[in-house]
This record gives C-alpha cells, sequence and structure tokens, in this order.
C-alpha cells in the first residue's frame, strides 16, 4: 500500500502524455520544422517571476505566502561547437495566521554550463565538459554546503533549435493574411528568411542595436523579391511593421528537434551535506520533437550515482526524467505542461528509496513583449518508504513574468 499514491499519479501521467501526443495534429503547411538543420543560432533569455496571496481577517496576525523566481538562458550555436547554459534562482517565503507564527524561508540557486565540440559531422560525435554549481539555504536543515560538480563525456547527436523557421512561417502567414504576399512560397524560401532570422546578433554586432533592424529586414525583403511573390514588388511599411510585431514584439514558442545521448565522468568538488573528492560516472538521452507548428515535446531522462572508494553500487543511483509538452494555441496563449520525476535508489538497506513527482499544467499569456502571466495547476508528490504523509499536494497558482531581457 506505501506506494499505491505513486504508482496511481505515474499510471495518470504516462496515461495523459501517452493520450496528448498520439492525438498531435498535422500541419497544413507543406514545411516541417524538422526541416531546418542550421546549427548557427543564438539565444539569450532572463525572466523573472512572482507569485504571491496574503490573508487577513478572524486570525492574529496577516498571513502570506510566495513565490519569486529568476530564470536565465543561454544557448550559442556554431556549425563546430555548441554552448549552453542555465540559471534558476527560487525563492519561497510564507507567514502563518497564529501569532507565534513567524516568517519563514528557502533559497535554491541552482547553475550549469555545458561546452560540447564536435568532430567532424556537426551531428555526429562530440566531446563536452560542464559544470553543475547550487547553492541552498533551507529553514530547519544544516545541509546547506555550496554544491559544485565538473563532467567531461562522449556524446552522440545533436538538437537543433527551430525557432527561427517557426518565426518565418509565422511571418509569412502574417504578410499573407494582409495581401502582401501572392502565390506559392517554396520550401527554400522559408530556409532562406529562418537563416536570416537566425543571425540577428549579427546584424546587431555589425549595423549596432540602434541601426540594425532597416539592414535585417531589408534582406529579408530581398529574399520576397528573389522568389517573386511581393504583390507590390516590395513589403511597404505595412510589411514592416507587421514583421516588426512578429519577431521583436510576440513571444514564440521555442521550437527544438533531434536527438543526443552521452556517457561521462563526474568528479564531485562538494555536495550539500558536505561530501567532496568523489569520482563518479553518469549517462543521459535527451528527444526533442515538434508536432505540427503547434507542439512541442522534450524529453531527457539521466542517471548518475558517485563511486565510494573506487567501487560501483556502494552509493545512491540518481535517476530523473523532466518532460515538456506545450501548445502553442494562439499568437498570445500557449498551454505549458511538464512533468519531473526523481528516483533515488539508495544502495543502504537501512535507508528508504525516494520517489519525487512533479505536474504543472497551465496557460501562459503574452501580454506585451516584456509582460506575461501564467495561471496554473501544480501537483508535487513524495514517496518514501513508510512516511505516512506522502499525499498529493495540488495548489492553483498565478504568476506575473517578466522578461529583463
Amino acid at each position: 500500500m506505501k506506494n499505491k499514491n505513486g504508482q496511481k499519479i505515474r499510471t495518470t501521467i504516462v496515461s495523459l502524455m501517452v493520450f496528448l501526443v498520439t492525438a498531435l495534429p498535422i500541419s497544413a503547411v507543406a514545411i516541417e520544422l524538422t526541416d531546418y538543420l542550421d546549427p548557427n543560432y543564438q539565444y539569450h533569455d532572463a525572466e523573472f517571476g512572482l507569485q504571491f496571496n496574503m490573508s487577513d481577517g478572524n486570525q492574529d496576525q496577516i498571513s502570506y505566502n510566495g513565490i519569486a523566481s529568476l530564470l536565465y538562458e543561454m544557448e550559442y550555436s556554431t556549425l563546430p561547437l555548441k554552448w549552453d547554459a542555465n540559471l534558476n534562482v527560487d525563492t519561497d517565503f510564507s507567514r502563518g495566521g497564529d501569532e507565534n507564527d513567524s516568517s519563514r524561508k528557502n533559497l535554491y540557486i541552482d547553475g550549469d554550463t555545458t561546452v560540447k565540440k564536435y568532430l567532424g559531422d556537426y551531428t555526429g560525435p562530440f566531446v563536452y565538459g560542464g559544470l553543475v554549481l547550487g547553492v541552498r539555504d533551507l529553514e530547519g536543515s544544516e545541509d546547506d554546503d555550496p554544491y559544485a560538480k565538473v563532467s567531461a563525456g562522449l556524446g552522440y547527436g545533436r538538437i537543433t533549435t527551430a525557432t527561427p523557421l517557426m518565426e518565418a512561417i509565422r511571418c509569412v502567414e502574417d504578410l499573407t493574411k494582409y495581401g502582401l504576399i501572392a502565390g506559392e512560397v517554396k520550401d527554400e524560401v522559408y530556409l532562406k528568411l529562418a537563416d536570416i532570422i537566425a543571425r540577428e546578433s549579427e546584424y546587431i554586432s555589425r549595423y549596432s542595436r540602434r541601426e540594425y533592424e532597416k539592414y535585417w529586414y531589408e534582406d529579408m525583403e530581398i529574399v520576397f523579391k528573389e522568389a517573386g511573390i511581393l504583390r507590390n514588388e516590395t513589403l511597404g511599411a505595412l510589411g514592416i511593421i507587421r514583421i516588426q510585431d512578429i519577431l521583436t514584439d510576440e513571444r514564440v514558442l521555442k521550437r527544438k528537434h533531434g536527438w543526443e545521448a552521452g556517457v561521462q565522468l563526474d568528479y564531485l568538488i562538494s555536495d550539500y551535506s558536505g561530501n567532496d573528492d568523489d569520482p563518479g560516472m553518469g549517462i543521459y538521452y535527451e528527444y526533442a520533437k515538434p508536432y505540427g507548428l503547434k507542439w512541442q515535446f522534450i524529453d531527457r531522462v539521466s542517471y548518475s550515482t558517485v563511486l565510494v572508494d573506487g567501487e560501483f553500487g556502494d552509493a545512491a543511483h540518481k535517476i530523473t526524467n523532466s518532460l515538456e509538452l506545450n501548445y502553442e494555441m494562439t499568437d498570445k496563449i500557449d498551454w505549458e505542461n511538464i512533468w519531473k520525476l526523481d528516483i533515488i535508489w539508495e544502495s543502504d538497506s537501512d535507508r528508504d528509496d525516494t520517489y519525487l513527482n512533479l505536474v504543472d499544467t497551465g496557460l501562459r499569456f503574452y501580454i506585451s513583449n516584456t509582460v506575461d502571466a501564467k495561471a496554473g495547476l501544480q501537483f508535487t508528490h513524495k514517496d518514501q518508504g513508510d512516511n505516512p504523509d506522502d499525499k498529493i499536494d495540488s495548489k492553483l497558482y498565478f504568476q506575473v513574468i517578466y522578461t529583463i531581457f
């Protein structure tokens, strides 16, 4: 009986994801996002999100709870090199309504970066190195040493970011809607336009942030002219405004496709409990695929362990799976779904295995190019041995998100 709730939620999640994937629609546009193979891409994004609730009346003091988060993502991709970096800063704070309740807060800081060097074919074998850092300050916990781990490994495959092609498709659809494009738009036109969109940072570097847009849009217009599909031989003011609105003022759901796998050796510099100087190993597999022009599926599964005194199997084995399934409902609304599963199998028979589940589903509304709002429902569950407190926790939340850059 002890794993009944955990098994139930895992079965429900898997059934839901299988149903959603098998029900995905097929795109009406001839070109597919998987046709985009250009590895050259630069992207960075920083967002600040806030959730806050406060209550008063019929209690000793004002009670409140909230979550503040900072997210940073960076991707730099060229033919032979790929560099990714991520940073998450989360803090939750609360105070109860009884007069003896004091303020409580927890802080989590997690960051990682990975550099991959491709050997020959840009979708073939690669070597890579990574760094993982973590800092946390938890209420009532003494496990607050900094976490640091370095890795080096060998992998195969590549995941390509195809967002520029999605933006190109969005531009063509909009220009067609306003009667600025006439005739069939061939796949090669989409790909040429996507190539120019992907090189925005190159235009900024060459012409400055103040001046680059006019050269950027001019080269896009040349693609349409050479294809002979402009109704009036020029985009005109309306065409430029429509492209600017899509590429600058709107947010496009990130699109990726491909797969990659790697095996690595780790060196644990320090963990939260103060352990250090331990070697380890790990493997991972990541798969991404857009379905049509609306859905995006990403799944990453990994395994890691520490080699205690050089012996395999004397430490805990950790398996993680992170699955995302997102749907672009309109140009202004995305449906975002996340399922995270952490499994810790203990080698020590005196310690219980741990299963952690988090499911989050919500609608993200793009209010402006800098402010978003998200309303969602989140479920969390922890199953650890005979722990009596193993109920599924659920919460309904509303979050305001500010895009820093």
